[in-house]
C-alpha cells in the first residue's frame, strides 16, 4: 500500500510540473517517452557539414528514466525512411547509454543529403517509437572537390568595394531536387540569389580564422529560389579581417586582397547534376560600399547603387571581368559549424541632445556591439557621419578615450552620403562597433529615435541558461555579465568589441564556465580551439628544441606549436605567457566537463601535452632567475598575473608566480584526467607526479601555515579551487579571505580576472557563504554597485570601477571586456545550485547543492543540459523552505540538502522514497536521485 501510495504522488508531481520538460504536456501521457531535439554536430539540420555527430533529446510522462540502448537509421530520401527503408545506413539496436557524440559508421558521400531517425530502449528495455526524420548534408571537404576558382578584382586599392555577379540557366525539362551553395567571402560577403539576399540577418560571414591556414565556408539551400531559364547570383564583398589594411599598423596585419570563392550545385531530379562555379566569367563592378574596414568603419554612397544589379534583365555594360586570385588564397577550406554573427535586437535611443558643436548625441541605454541603422530623407550628396563612444564627457558629448582610437590612428565613423530619393535606410555591412552613443552628424533637421537606431550584432549563441534570484542587485550583475559576453562573442571571443577585438587566451579561459552555463558553446570553442592550433603552427615559428628529464621529453620556450597570446590573427603579442596558453589545456577540458564531449580531449591531447611539458620546461630553466630557493623546480615565473584588479590605497597584488605556477598545476592536474579517461596511463602516471610536486612545492614555499593563507584574497581563491590546500585546513583559509576582505578593502573583494571568478564560489562552499552574500551585495563606493551608481556602467569594464580610484584611473580603457564576467558562475553553482559533478560529466550526473538559503527568499536557474532541460528554484515559506529540482532523463541527481534535517520529497517522507539513495561524501550527506520533476520540502 505504501509504494502505491508514494507512486501515485511522484506521479501528481510529475503531472503538475510537466511543463518543465515537455513542449506539449497535454499530449505526454499518451506519447510516454520518447526522442526528439535531433542535432547533427549541435545543430539542427545542419547543410554542408563534415563529421556527422548525431545527438537527441529523450523525453517522458515518468520518472526513472534511463537509456540502455539506441538505434539509428539513416536514408538518402525522407520518403524512404519513414518507409522503413534506410538504403544508408541501419545501427541496429547498440547497447549503450550514449545520446550524443555518436558517428554513423556509413559511406556517406560529399556534397550529399541525409535523413536520420533514432530510437531508444529504456531501463524496463521497452521500445520507443522512432523519432521524427532529421536532416544534414555532407559539405565539400576535399580541394579536389572545388571546381569553384578563387576569384577577386583589378586594382583593390584603387577602387570601392565591388558587386559581383553571374548569370546561369537551370537545364530545361528538368525538375530541381536539391541546389546548395558553398561560399567564402573574404573577408566577409553577402549571397543574393536573383534579387534576394540570402539568410538577411547573416552578418560578417564567415567567421574569422588564420587565413594562411584555413578558411571557413557557409552552405545555403537555395532550392526555393531558383527560376526556369535565367538565374543571377549576386555578391557584394568586404575587406573584413582578410583584407585589414589600415588599424593596428596596416598592411602588416592584412593576408591579401578581398577574393571569393562559390560553388552551387544542382542536383535534379533524374539524379544529375549542374555545378556553377566563380571563375573568370564572372563579371564585377565597383558598389556603393566605398571603403569599409573591420575597426575604422564603413563609407557608403548610394549614389553608386545600380538597381537590380543581382536580377536578371540588367544592363552590366561597363562591368569588368573577374581575375582569378593567384595568391593568398587559404590553402584550405572548412565548413563553418560555429555559430554564425548575426544582426539581432534593433534598440532605440532613450535620450537624444545637441552637444556645443551642434551634433546629436544618441544614447541607446546600454554598451553593446553593434551596427547603426540609419533612416532620413536628405537632399542628394548630403554626406552624414555617425560617430560612437562607450562614454561622454563633461560636456555631453562622445568620450572616445576608452575606444582606443589613438592606437588606430583615426576615431571610428561611419558615413552615409545620400542619393535623394525619399527616404533612405541603411546600416554598414562589413564593420561594427562597441558602444553606447553615437554622434549624428550632417543632417539637415532634427533628428528623432526613428532616425537613427542600433542593430545588436554577436555570434549566434544559443541562450541555454536561466537565472533570477529575490535580490536585484545580484540579477543586474547578471544581466551586465550576459550583455558584455555576448558583446563579445563574434566568429571568435574578442577581449572588447571596439578597441582591439582580438581573441586573447587568457581572458577566455577566465570567463568558459559561466559561458558555459548561459549559453550553447561547444561549436564555438572547439572553433577557436583551432583558431589557437592553426596559430601555433605557422612556418615562421622556430624549429623544436628538447631535452630529456626523467625519461621525458619537455620544450623550451622556442618550441613549434606553442600558441601566441591572441588567437587567430596576425595581431599576435609574443608566445603565450603561461598563465595565457593554459587556455589551450583548460578549453577542452571545460568543453568535456559541461557538454560530455569526449571527443575534444582526444583531438587536442597532443597540443594539450606539448604546452604542458613546454611550462615545465620553463620552470626547471636553471638559467633564470629566483627569488626563492634555488633548489626549486616547478615554480613558474613568467607572465601577467592576477590581470586588472580594481585598485585600492593599499593592497598586495598578488606575485606572478604564484598564479603561473597555479596554473601550471592545474595544466598537471586536466592532463592526468585526461590520460586517465584515454587510457594513456604512463602520462597519467607522469602528470600525478608532476601534480603532487607542483603542490608540494607552492605549499612549502609560498603558503604561510600559521595564518593560514598563500597572502592574497585570489592566491587563497585559487588554492582553494585547485585543490593546493593542506588537507582539513580549507575552512581556515577561506577565513583567512574572510580577514583580507575585511582588513584591506573594506569587507570588498581585491581580485583580478583570476581571483573574481573563483572567490564567491570558494567562500560559500568553505564555510563563508554569508561573506559571499556581503561582497555581491554591497552598497556604496567599494562594491559592484559602485559600477553603475558612480561610472554608469552597463557593462563589465576592463578594470571593474567599484570606487573612485579605480573608476579615476581607467577611463581609457575598454568599458566591455568578458574576462570580468566570471563570477557569474556563482549564481548558478552556489545561489541556485545546479553544477555538473565530477561522476558524470557533461550534466550525466547534476550536483544540487544551494549554499545561499540563509540570505535571500529564493533563487531559481535553469540550463539546457546535453541530456534536456536541468532546473533549480527554491522558495522559503512560512513553514519551511521548498525546493523544485528537474533532472532530464537518462541523467541523474546528486542532492545536498541545504539543511542538516530530514525533508519530505513530493509530499512523502524521505525514508519512504524507494528512489532515494544516500551517500556520504567528506562528512556530508548526498540523495541520489534518478530522473524526474521533484518538490523537496523542508
Amino acid at each position: 500500500m505504501m509504494k502505491s501510495k508514494i507512486s501515485i504522488n511522484i506521479s501528481i508531481g510529475i503531472i503538475l510540473s510537466l511543463s518543465l520538460l515537455l513542449p506539449n504536456a497535454c499530449n505526454t501521457s499518451e506519447r510516454g517517452t520518447y526522442t526528439e531535439d535531433l542535432k547533427c554536430c549541435n545543430i539542427t539540420n545542419p547543410e554542408g557539414i563534415d563529421i556527422p555527430l548525431l545527438s537527441w533529446k529523450i523525453r517522458s510522462s515518468r520518472p526513472e528514466v534511463a537509456q540502455t540502448a539506441w538505434e539509428i537509421e539513416i536514408a538518402s530520401q525522407q520518403e524512404l525512411l519513414e518507409k522503413g527503408e534506410s538504403d544508408i545506413w541501419t545501427s541496429g539496436k547498440q547497447s549503450s547509454a550514449q545520446q550524443f557524440g555518436v558517428q554513423p559508421q556509413a559511406n556517406l558521400k560529399e556534397g550529399s543529403s541525409y535523413y536520420w531517425r533514432v530510437r531508444i530502449w529504456d531501463n524496463n528495455n521497452e521500445a520507443t517509437q522512432w523519432s521524427e526524420p532529421a536532416y544534414f548534408s555532407i559539405g565539400l571537404l576535399k580541394e579536389s572537390s572545388w571546381e569553384a576558382k578563387w576569384i577577386t578584382y583589378a586594382n583593390p586599392d584603387q577602387h570601392a568595394l565591388p558587386y559581383f555577379r553571374k548569370s546561369f540557366s537551370t537545364e530545361q525539362g528538368k525538375k530541381i531536387g536539391k541546389a546548395l551553395v558553398y561560399f567564402c567571402g573574404l573577408g566577409a560577403g553577402e549571397f543574393y540569389i536573383n534579387g534576394q539576399i540570402i539568410d538577411p540577418t547573416r552578418f560578417l560571414d564567415p567567421a574569422q580564422t588564420d587565413y594562411d591556414q584555413y578558411a571557413l565556408y557557409s552552405t545555403f539551400d537555395i532550392t526555393h529560389l531558383l527560376k526556369k531559364g535565367k538565374n543571377i547570383i549576386g555578391i557584394m564583398l568586404g575587406s573584413g579581417w582578410f583584407a585589414q589594411k589600415k588599424a593596428w599598423g596596416g598592411a602588416n596585419f592584412s593576408y591579401g586582397d578581398p577574393m571569393l570563392r562559390l560553388q552551387l550545385m544542382i542536383t535534379y531530379k533524374d539524379g544529375t547534376q549542374m555545378i556553377v562555379g566563380s571563375d573568370e566569367s564572372w563579371d564585377w563592378t565597383e558598389g556603393p560600399v566605398r571603403k569599409s574596414n573591420i575597426y575604422l568603419g564603413e563609407t557608403y554612397d548610394a549614389n553608386h547603387e545600380i538597381d537590380g544589379w543581382n536580377k536578371a534583365g540588367t544592363s552590366t555594360e561597363g562591368w569588368q571581368k573577374a581575375l582569378v586570385a593567384t595568391k593568398n588564397m587559404p590553402p584550405r577550406l572548412l565548413p563553418q559549424l560555429t555559430p554564425p554573427i548575426r544582426q539581432k535586437e534593433v534598440l532605440s535611443a532613450q535620450n537624444i541632445w545637441q552637444d556645443s558643436l551642434g551634433n546629436w548625441i544618441f544614447d541607446f541605454g546600454v554598451n553593446v556591439a553593434g551596427i547603426p541603422l540609419l533612416k532620413v530623407s536628405e537632399p542628394k550628396g548630403t554626406e552624414i557621419g555617425i560617430r560612437f563612444a562607450e562614454g561622454i564627457d563633461r560636456n555631453k558629448g562622445l568620450d572616445f578615450r576608452s575606444t582606443g582610437w589613438i592606437h588606430h590612428g583615426e576615431i571610428f565613423e561611419d558615413r552615409y552620403i545620400s542619393k535623394g530619393k525619399g527616404v533612405e535606410e541603411w546600416s554598414p555591412r562589413f564593420t561594427y562597433h562597441g558602444y553606447r552613443y553615437a554622434e549624428l552628424s550632417g543632417v539637415t533637421s532634427k533628428p528623432d529615435k526613428e532616425t537613427l537606431k542600433l542593430i545588436v550584432v554577436h555570434s549566434d549563441i544559443e541562450h541555454t541558461g536561466t537565472f533570477e534570484c529575490a535580490d536585484e542587485q545580484i540579477n543586474k550583475l547578471h544581466k551586465m555579465a550576459l550583455r558584455t559576453v555576448k558583446s563579445n562573442v563574434h566568429g571568435i571571443p574578442t577581449d572588447c568589441p571596439i578597441r582591439e577585438k582580438c581573441g586573447w587566451l587568457g581572458d577566455v579561459h577566465a570567463y568558459v564556465k559561466m559561458a558555459n552555463m548561459n549559453f550553447q558553446m561547444e561549436n564555438f570553442w572547439h572553433k577557436y580551439l583551432g583558431d589557437i592550433r592553426s596559430g601555433a603552427s605557422r612556418e615562421e615559428k622556430n624549429t623544436l628544441f628538447h631535452e630529456r628529464y626523467n625519461n621525458t621529453f619537455y620544450f623550451t620556450d622556442k618550441a613549434a606549436g606553442i600558441p601566441y597570446m591572441i588567437a587567430p590573427g596576425k595581431r599576435l603579442c609574443g608566445v603565450a605567457s603561461p598563465d595565457w596558453g593554459t587556455a589551450l589545456v583548460q578549453l577542452p577540458w571545460w568543453i568535456y566537463v559541461y557538454y560530455g564531449n569526449r571527443q575534444i580531449l582526444e583531438e587536442f591531447y597532443p597540443q594539450m601535452k606539448q604546452w604542458t611539458l613546454y611550462v615545465n620546461s620553463l620552470a626547471k630553466d636553471k638559467e633564470r632567475k629566483k627569488p626563492y630557493n634555488a633548489k626549486t623546480s616547478t615554480i613558474v615565473y613568467q607572465g601577467l598575473g592576477d590581470w586588472c584588479p580594481p585598485r585600492y590605497e593599499s593592497t598586495d597584488p598578488t606575485p606572478v608566480e604564484f598564479t603561473s605556477t597555479a596554473f601550471h598545476y592545474l595544466d598537471t592536474k586536466i592532463m592526468s584526467e585526461a590520460a586517465r579517461l584515454l587510457n594513456r596511463k604512463e602520462d597519467e602516471d607522469y602528470f600525478l607526479f608532476l601534480q603532487e610536486e607542483i603542490a608540494r612545492e607552492m605549499i612549502e614555499i609560498m603558503y604561510d601555515p600559521v595564518n593560514k593563507t598563500f597572502g592574497t584574497q585570489t592566491a587563497d581563491a585559487m588554492a582553494l579551487d585547485l585543490g593546493l590546500i593542506p588537507k582539513g585546513e580549507e575552512k581556515a583559509v577561506s577565513a583567512s579571505i574572510v580577514k583580507n576582505m575585511q582588513e584591506k578593502s573594506e569587507g570588498f573583494m581585491h581580485c583580478g580576472i583570476f581571483g573574481l571568478c573563483r572567490i564567491g564560489s570558494m567562500l560559500a562552499r568553505h564555510g563563508n557563504a554569508e561573506a559571499a552574500w556581503n561582497m555581491f551585495t554591497k552598497k556604496g563606493e567599494n562594491s559592484f554597485e559602485w559600477m553603475w551608481k558612480s561610472a554608469d556602467a552597463t557593462t563589465l569594464w576592463e578594470t571593474l570601477p567599484i570606487n573612485e580610484i579605480t573608476r579615476n584611473a581607467v577611463l581609457s580603457s575598454s568599458y566591455n571586456h568578458p574576462m570580468q564576467a566570471g563570477f557569474d558562475i556563482s549564481f548558478f553553482e552556489d545561489i541556485a545550485g545546479i553544477a555538473p559533478d565530477p561522476t558524470g560529466y557533461g550534466f550525466k550526473v547534476i550536483r544540487f547543492q544551494p549554499l545561499f538559503c540563509d540570505y535571500l527568499p529564493w533563487a531559481k536557474a535553469s540550463i539546457e543540459t546535453p541530456y534536456g532541460n536541468v532546473s533549480s528554484s527554491w522558495e522559503k515559506k512560512e513553514n519551511g523552505l521548498e525546493w523544485d529540482i528537474t533532472i532530464p532523463p537518462n541523467s541523474s541527481g546528486l542532492v545536498a540538502p541545504p539543511y542538516p534535517q530530514e525533508f519530505k520529497v513530493n509530499g512523502e517522507k524521505m525514508e519512504e522514497c524507494h528512489f532515494l539513495h544516500k551517500e556520504s561524501v567528506d562528512g556530508k550527506d548526498w540523495y541520489k536521485f534518478p530522473s524526474g520533476n521533484y518538490k523537496i520540502t523542508f
